[in-house]
């Protein structure tokens, strides 16, 4: 009890030296769990979680093919797509070399519009009978197709989703705008028309209505099928079952689908060897091969990334401008400012050994505490704050960096009190006995 009161006293007698370490502390187990909380996250990002994904493999037109395919040409157009043929190839090439896939499609075509629904008017349109229709229809195969839409992302905001194995279903997703201009609503019937054959009709139902959501702009569109807000979404089912699904047959005209295949392999490595094997097999003059999925994620994570890049600095910079400061007062709580009271003590009787824990139990005192609440604070506000500067990433502190960051404070504290410890341990007996004992180190 004696050495606690003690120890309070000479807290509150050197108060500048107690309040700057109770702050450094404060900042710098704060600032270290936050750190490494998204340090951690980005490790795990860019190694953990990264190998765990299953990226998608599409093979597309190159922005110099796409830019020579023509809205109005439909043999010149056509004749470039891709039939199931094309892609049996690779899928063959990649099961002979024992690659593990899964795949999905999407079909997309022009459909004229009707009595029941008219199109988003583009700025230069042209005749059905020249482009196929003014709308545009795309048919996915099943749920995971949807996540490749190269169109871009959407949420249906009125409605339900497609129904994918139902061969009898005819529902479709339209988008808030081409809904409002014709007053279509969940559940109201319409009528396409076929790209190639004007006496032919198909007939949807609005299964739902859709909002995109990934934040494209919508550019003015040449031809009204060019406008993703003109798409009429719908099952590869239903397409089947209205023979809607033509290919060689029909390649030189507009009723020749535009074929999706995407593959889904079991991992980045995964995905290299296909690329590479997909390359040596050959692929189409004016196609390229990519991961929308890995693009997606690698994009998603960028923000993290930098801000680790700059965080992973940063805390070094703290650890060690901090780790000095607390150095610093240490040393001059107990060696700068101490040795009359050092003097006093062992005149009266009180050990080497009683002053040096006394000295310990200050620095215990002015360090875990506040490393204490900068930890839990730092732990409680790390999410929140990796989030914010991560773009919405988001940076939990895990177990391992709390046990890291306390097993880290509690070496620092303990070299600290090592050191204030050392300044009554050390101190020359024989000094008493000079006349400048206590005048030489004058408390500050």
């Amino acid at each position: 009890m004696f050495v606690l009161t003690n120890a309070w006293r000479a807290i509150a007698r050197h108060r500048a030296y107690s309040i700057l370490t109770v702050l450094v502390a404060l900042v710098v187990s704060f600032g270290a769990i936050v750190s490494l909380a998204i340090l951690h996250e980005n490790d795990d990002a860019h190694g953990a979680d990264y190998q765990a994904q299953q990226p998608t493999a599409v093979i597309r037109p190159t922005a110099e093919l796409q830019s020579s395919l023509k809205g109005d040409d439909a043999e010149g157009t056509t004749s470039h797509y891709l039939t199931i043929n094309d892609y049996s190839s690779l899928a063959t090439a990649a099961q002979n070399a024992n690659i593990s896939f899964e795949y999905t499609l999407i079909e997309t075509l022009p459909v004229r519009q009707s009595d029941s629904i008219t199109a988003i008017a583009g700025t230069e349109d042209k005749s059905a009978d020249e482009t196929g229709g003014e709308l545009l229809l795309r048919s996915f195969y099943d749920e995971e197709a949807v996540k490749s839409n190269d169109l871009g992302t959407f949420k249906i905001v009125t409605g339900k989703d497609l129904e994918y194995s139902d061969t009898s279903f005819t529902g479709a997703l339209i988008s808030k705008t081409l809904a409002d201009k014709n007053n279509l609503k969940v559940g109201s019937k319409f009528s396409v028309g076929d790209p190639t054959d004007a006496s032919k009709t198909y007939e949807y139902t609005v299964q739902g209505i859709y909002e995109y959501t990934d934040g494209a702009s919508q550019q003015t569109a040449k031809l009204a099928k060019e406008n993703r807000d003109n798409v009429i979404y719908t099952a590869y089912a239903t397409t089947y079952t209205y023979e809607l699904d033509k290919q060689e047959s029909a390649k030189g005209t507009w009723s020749a689908p535009q074929l999706d295949v995407v593959f889904q392999l079991s991992s980045p490595s995964d995905y290299e060897q296909f690329v590479t094997l997909a390359k040596k097999a050959g692929l189409p003059d004016g196609y390229e091969i990519s991961s929308p999925s890995l693009k997606a994620y690698e994009q998603s994570i960028a923000p993290l990334g930098r801000v680790a890049s700059t965080v992973r600095v940063a805390m070094w910079v703290l650890l060690a401008v901090g780790g000095l400061a607390l150095l610093a007062l240490t040393m001059g709580r107990t060696w700068l400012v101490r040795g009359e009271e050092i003097g006093m003590g062992l005149i009266t009787g009180v050990s080497k050994p009683r002053l040096g824990w006394q000295f310990m139990l200050e620095t215990f005192m002015l360090t875990i505490v506040p490393a204490a609440i900068g930890l839990l604070a730092g732990g409680l506000s790390a999410g929140a704050i990796g989030s914010k500067l991560a773009e919405g990433h988001a940076t939990p502190v895990t177990s391992g960096v709390v046990w890291n960051t306390i097993w880290g404070a509690l070496g620092a504290i303990a070299v600290l009190a090592i050191v204030a410890m050392l300044r009554p341990a050390t101190f020359r007996v024989h000094n008493l006995f000079k006349p400048t004992a206590f005048t030489t180190q004058e408390e500050a």
